[in-house]
């Protein structure tokens, strides 16, 4: 069933309906040898079930256009953020050879807006079809309202999708609501997204690359539990190709990334299956790197990411890499990182001694960070970019709960800037 949707379908839609629409508005140790990390795009997909924060209140229409307020609790519009998003796509859509055939930039009326870190998704209406308009810090993508929607069972399909990890499109109008499933072969996410009525709209956002995810969708079955390994039962398409994709705000100066940590981050960031927007933006801080594995991390703005991965992070013939986002338990300005352990195999499969990499993030000015694990030796850490890691240290303590690590952070002259202890797992 396509005919609420307003896109090209399968017959006209009744002139109600086109008014309606036109009305409406509105997520170890040991110093390790240096290896200079080849780049490569690994074909593996990893699914994450780590969803970004979503906002999603009341729609309002544009201030100069009065209309009715269409009350849709499981949404919101951002009206300052919509207009600054929309006039990006706009100008993405006029660098190309698409702009006269695009409906004007007067008639792009904004139904709802999601955001997640620096990722806004804006759900537009112009000339009675629905597009989608993207923007990250450096980029702006927009949908083509024009493009044959690639309906699955019903009048469900994606409209857009972007290697930032935005899934948008079209709900089948007797849909409630929607259940998105994502699989790979070493995990799977399932989330339930409200339906935007009118125009059946939805909206995605998840640490995922939908090039490396497989996509699946169906009606949310209420509120009765699915079984385990649940999979939603219809297939989701992959979404046509966007209107316009543009780097329209390029960050300079472009961080390095011909260092040991830049390669690596390019490497394990490339070769991840979880999406990040504006890598090339993100200044690389401290590296760790083992026995075929490596840890870094990297910053920009007030976000941190943590990479790692190679052979010894799976079964040792294959590698493997992970992006992990920084979620502190604390707003203090030295806080931990979360990362995972790593070389637990060597090349042969041979179970090896599991390395523990100990990150964190310190003011700009560090230069120096000690660490005393309670082993009896303090442990100089990398410090790089307001960040440190360390190995784990043999014999630290398994109490998971209360065990605590003391840290010393030091400037260039010596000058004490923290010192306090903080949770050691």
């Amino acid at each position: 069933m396509t005919d609420d949707l307003g896109l090209p379908g399968r017959r006209e839609l009744p002139p109600e309906v086109l008014d309606s629409l036109r009305m409406s508005l509105r997520e170890g140790m040991g110093k390790p040898v240096r290896r200079r990390w080849p780049v490569f795009a690994a074909a593996a997909a990893v699914v994450l079930v780590l969803a970004g924060a979503l906002v999603a209140t009341v729609v309002i229409r544009e201030p100069d256009r009065p209309g009715p307020v269409v009350a849709n609790p499981d949404f919101s519009l951002d009206w300052p953020k919509a207009v600054a998003a929309m006039d990006r796509c706009w100008a993405a859509v006029q660098s190309g050879s698409r702009a006269a055939s695009f409906p004007a930039r007067d008639e792009w009326v904004p139904q709802f807006t999601v955001t997640s870190w620096e990722i806004t998704v804006v759900a537009v209406m112009a000339g009675g079809k629905p597009l989608f308009c993207e923007t990250t810090l450096m980029t702006a993508t927009v949908s083509d309202p024009d493009a044959a929607p690639p309906y699955t069972h019903g009048g469900t399909a994606a409209l857009l999708m972007t290697r930032s990890g935005t899934v948008a499109g079209v709900v089948d109008p007797e849909w409630p609501k929607l259940e998105v499933s994502g699989q790979n072969e070493a995990s799977s996410s399932l989330r339930d997204i409200p339906v935007f009525r009118p125009g059946n709209l939805f909206v995605h956002i998840a640490p995922m690359k939908p090039s490396r995810t497989t996509y699946a969708v169906g009606p949310t079955p209420g509120e009765q539990s699915r079984p385990l390994h649940y999979r939603a039962p219809y297939l989701l398409r992959p979404a046509p190709e966007p209107a316009a994709t543009v780097l329209d705000k390029p960050v300079f100066p472009v961080p390095d990334r011909a260092t040991p940590a830049g390669e690596f981050f390019t490497t394990c960031t490339r070769a991840a299956s979880e999406a990040l927007s504006d890598d090339d933006a993100y200044e690389v801080g401290a590296l760790l790197e083992g026995e075929d594995v490596g840890v870094v991390v990297a910053r920009l703005g007030g976000r941190t990411i943590v990479c790692q991965g190679g052979l010894g992070y799976g079964d040792g013939k294959t590698a493997h890499y992970a992006v992990m986002y920084d979620q502190p338990k604390t707003a203090e300005p030295v806080h931990t990182l979360r990362t995972e352990t790593v070389g637990r195999v060597d090349r042969n499969g041979v179970a090896t001694k599991p390395q523990n990499a100990y990150l964190g993030v310190v003011p700009d000015a560090a230069v120096a960070v000690k660490l005393d694990f309670g082993t009896g030796k303090t442990i100089d850490a990398t410090v790089a970019g307001g960040t440190f890691a360390a190995w784990f240290p043999d014999g630290v303590s398994q109490d998971y709960e209360h065990a605590k690590v003391g840290i010393t952070v030091l400037d260039a002259a010596g000058n004490v800037l923290h010192q306090g202890t903080l949770p050691l797992w």
